[in-house]
């Protein structure tokens, strides 16, 4: 008797274990934070909503740095240059916030309204 014959179900197995433990790790990790995404763009609110103008779908769910003024607070995020707002990822920081400061954030893009006129941001986090 071979080899490959007498230890086929533990060759088996052990196949069979090592796509599983593969799996379950592609299938459970840990999504990327807006920290560890890089922005593919990094400019002016101004800038930002010109280049989205021409073409939504090439930057939709992708990371943006954006900079402006804070023309707008609530309770659920900041309005920056009366055009784009910003969920943030803790709720708090934008009670912080006042209006007509300057500020850098970075987000991503998850569409835009066109009844407000308004690009959405979510995750965003304040950037220095």
């Amino acid at each position: 008797m071979t080899l490959l014959k007498k230890y086929k179900n533990l060759i088996i197995t052990s196949v069979l274990v090592l796509i599983g433990i593969f799996a379950y790790n592609q299938i459970f990790k840990e999504a990327e934070t807006t920290e560890e995404i890089e922005a593919v763009f990094k400019g002016s609110s101004g800038e930002l909503v010109t280049l989205l103008s021409k073409d939504l779908s090439s930057l939709n769910n992708k990371a943006v740095e954006v900079e402006g003024i804070i023309t707008s607070i609530n309770n659920e995020g900041i309005i920056i240059d009366k055009t784009i707002f910003c969920q943030f990822i803790q709720h708090e920081v934008a009670q912080q916030l006042k209006a007509q400061q300057k500020i850098k954030v970075k987000g991503i893009i998850v569409g835009y309204d066109d009844l407000l006129n308004e690009l959405k941001l979510n995750q965003c986090i304040i950037k220095n």
